[in-house]
């Protein structure tokens, strides 16, 4: 119900207010309760403190306030007992209650005394005086009307300096105070958001087109939750193919993968890393990333659980890809690939190069071996005699073959070794290969895997299948290697890639690789019965839309070190707005349709798509919301609070349009996704 002619009014005698109001029905709401509160109105009948409740009032005295404060207060009209209160927005009032200076007293004693002399007070028992009037004079009393009223100016007066505080200004002057910075208020809030709308406006202003200030404006203009996306990386760039970033994920003891981390955004297109245990029980891992000039390559050091800073260890002008390394007591060598595109093309080869590091020092780059052969992806490792073995691709007159060779510490095999042939035929090592050296099976020294195709999918096609043979002894000239198996796969039309074996606590292999088994590439692993030659039963690491490549599993000590690569999207929060939540996919690169990953199809549209698209231009130069694939475009993500009416939505959205222009760049449109 709403009580007529509410009215709060300062007292001429300071440090109180008096209210009154109408009651046009008390019939029906016989009983008010007056609440009072500062710097905004009570929101229940005990949201405060509580000045008069009872039947019939009309009027409310407030008294021992604090002068210059502006106080607000609700009145509640309710019925029964216990007392059923009805809460109506138009029964507020404020005032602001004023100061006694005794401006009275003051002018009466600047009159001469003459004055004072005759100032006769009368009879003391005058019922008609209040008591504290009975000591004064007729003149003194007098004085007390000017004076009550300029007690009153006074205390406005001295009220005014404080205006531009937004502790203690009168809510009706809210409004102006956002006037003067531009800010529109939103009169449906409580005078407290107000406050607090003006308090943070130039903060917003300071931050307008960053994602944190466009989410806290959409929870202030619709109270929803939100999601916001840039389109940007939506968009298909011819010149920027998919990019795999450095991940990694632990694996204790016992038990499963823990959350996937990001190690590194230096990005590649394909390759993995390499990795060595260094002497104080942390690892380096060598990869290849792309610079300005070229593709160098860089370490970056796990140690203690935590990721170190990437350092660049070969920054030079051309190509060089697909580092492997190797701990030779205490001489650690770097091996990769180079390739000069500034030579005429007559010279441009592939050549491995390497350099060696000793007391902290790296020595200069060189070429391995000669530099008139062609030699590309070089794999090392070490035996237990200290001896490097390093196999590598070499150009021949019929294509690639592997070779071999062994440092022993001081000086490497004067000929390169044959990778033998199998039965006859060439064993076609096509790329990733991992060597492995095995520290207890004194029979199985070395393994090499590699990836090759093989005939699969529709007739006349192949796909990329997992290829493994084993040397007997550390001999390289004995004939001791076994015959070329592969790894079994799901299907023959699945694609099976970059291998990654680690020896397991009882002896035998776990091996890890990338494979399309479940539609997109995803991380799988299996164990290998290195007697036995026998697989068990292939299991999928995480099953995500991303592209996961590349896998790398070191044994830490204490559990199981997992780098790949990975065009995972990047989540981001907000220091600033704690709900802010956005999904970075700006180092993903350009994605690749792929109608087999059901995962990543079934994201169109959602704000977790990561998949690139051509460019929305909208239809005759006109876009709507539904074209959103564009570089200007931001969209918001929408959760309305249960509200299914449409049309009520629409409303909602409109207004928020609306306001929400004053806080994106000019170049910047919005597109609003609801479900």
């Amino acid at each position: 119900m709403r009580l007529l002619d509410i009215a709060a009014q300062a007292h001429p005698g300071g440090n109180r207010i008096d209210l009154r109001w109408t009651n046009p029905d008390p019939g029906a709401f016989p009983g008010v309760q007056v609440v009072r509160r500062e710097r905004t109105h009570p929101q229940t009948p005990t949201d405060g403190v509580i000045v008069a409740s009872g039947l019939g009032l009309l009027s409310a005295t407030d008294s021992g306030l604090q002068g210059e404060t502006v106080y607000y207060y609700t009145l509640f009209p309710f019925q029964g007992d216990p007392p059923v209160f009805e809460s109506a927005p138009h029964n507020r009032v404020a005032a602001m209650a004023t100061s006694p200076y005794d401006f009275a007293g003051q002018m009466y004693a600047l009159l001469p005394a003459l004055y004072h002399r005759y100032d006769d007070p009368g009879p003391t028992t005058d019922p008609a005086l209040a008591p504290a009037d009975r000591a004064h004079g007729q003149l003194r009393r007098f004085l007390d009307l000017p004076g009550g009223q300029f007690d009153q100016i006074y205390s406005l007066t001295r009220a005014a300096l404080g205006l531009c505080n937004l502790e203690r200004v009168p809510g009706s002057l809210l409004p102006l105070l956002a006037q003067w910075i531009a800010w529109q208020t939103d009169h449906s809030l409580e005078l407290e958001a107000q406050r607090n709308e003006i308090r943070f406006a130039p903060a917003i202003y300071q931050t307008i087109g960053l994602i944190p200030t466009v989410e806290a404006t959409v929870k202030r203009i619709t109270d929803w939750e939100s999601r916001t996306k840039e389109f940007v990386h939506n968009v298909a760039r011819t010149n920027q193919p998919e990019r795999l970033n450095l991940w990694s994920a632990l694996r204790p003891p016992a038990g499963a993968f823990g959350t996937p981390t990001l190690a590194s955004l230096n990005f590649v297109y394909d390759g993995r890393p390499s990795a060595v245990r260094e002497g104080d029980g942390s690892f380096s891992f060598f990869y290849h990333t792309y610079r300005r000039h070229g593709w160098d390559i860089w370490t970056k050091r796990f140690a203690d659980g935590q990721w170190q800073p990437s350092e660049p260890v070969v920054d030079q002008a051309g190509m060089d890809k697909q580092p492997a390394v190797a701990l030779q007591g205490d001489r650690l060598w770097l091996f990769w690939e180079n390739c000069d595109p500034s030579l005429p093309s007559a010279a441009r080869k592939w050549r491995i190069h390497f350099k060696s590091r000793t007391a902290g020092a790296w020595s200069a780059s060189d070429v391995l071996f000669d530099a008139a052969t062609t030699r590309r992806s070089p794999v090392a490792t070490v035996d237990d005699t200290g001896a490097v073995w390093l196999f590598w691709l070499e150009g021949t007159a019929t294509g690639w073959a592997g070779k071999l060779n062994r440092h022993d510490g001081v000086q490497w095999l004067p000929a390169a070794v044959d990778f033998p042939l199998d039965a006859g035929q060439d064993p076609r090592v096509e790329g990733d290969l991992f060597l492995l050296f095995h520290p207890t099976s004194v029979n199985q020294r070395l393994w090499l895997f590699w990836a090759r195709h093989e005939p699969g999918g529709p007739a006349g096609q192949s796909r990329w299948t997992i290829a493994y043979r084993v040397k007997q002894g550390l001999d390289p000239a004995a004939a001791d290697w076994s015959p070329v198996r592969l790894l079994p796969k799901a299907a023959p039309d699945n694609h099976d890639r970059e291998p990654s074996p680690l020896v397991a606590a009882d002896g035998n292999l776990e091996i890890f690789w990338s494979s399309t088994r479940n539609g997109g590439w995803t991380l799988w692993r299996d164990s290998l019965d290195i007697a036995a030659f026998t697989f068990g039963a292939a299991v999928e690491l995480a099953g995500t839309p991303f592209s996961n490549r590349a896998p790398l599993a070191v044994d830490t000590g204490s559990g199981t070190l997992l780098a790949y690569r990975s065009n995972e999207s990047l989540e981001y929060t907000s220091a600033v707005y704690g709900a802010t939540r956005t999904i970075d996919g700006r180092y993903g690169g350009t994605t690749t349709a792929d109608t087999r990953n059901a995962a990543k199809l079934g994201l169109r549209g959602e704000f977790e798509d990561f998949q690139t698209y051509t460019y929305d231009a909208g239809s005759n130069g006109v876009r709507t919301n539904d074209d959103r694939v564009a570089r200007d475009t931001i969209g918001l993500f929408l959760t309305p609070p249960g509200i299914v009416d449409p049309n009520e939505t629409k409303a909602i959205v409109s207004r928020l349009a609306n306001a929400l222009a004053e806080f994106m760049p000019i170049t910047e449109r919005a597109v609003f996704i609801t479900p």
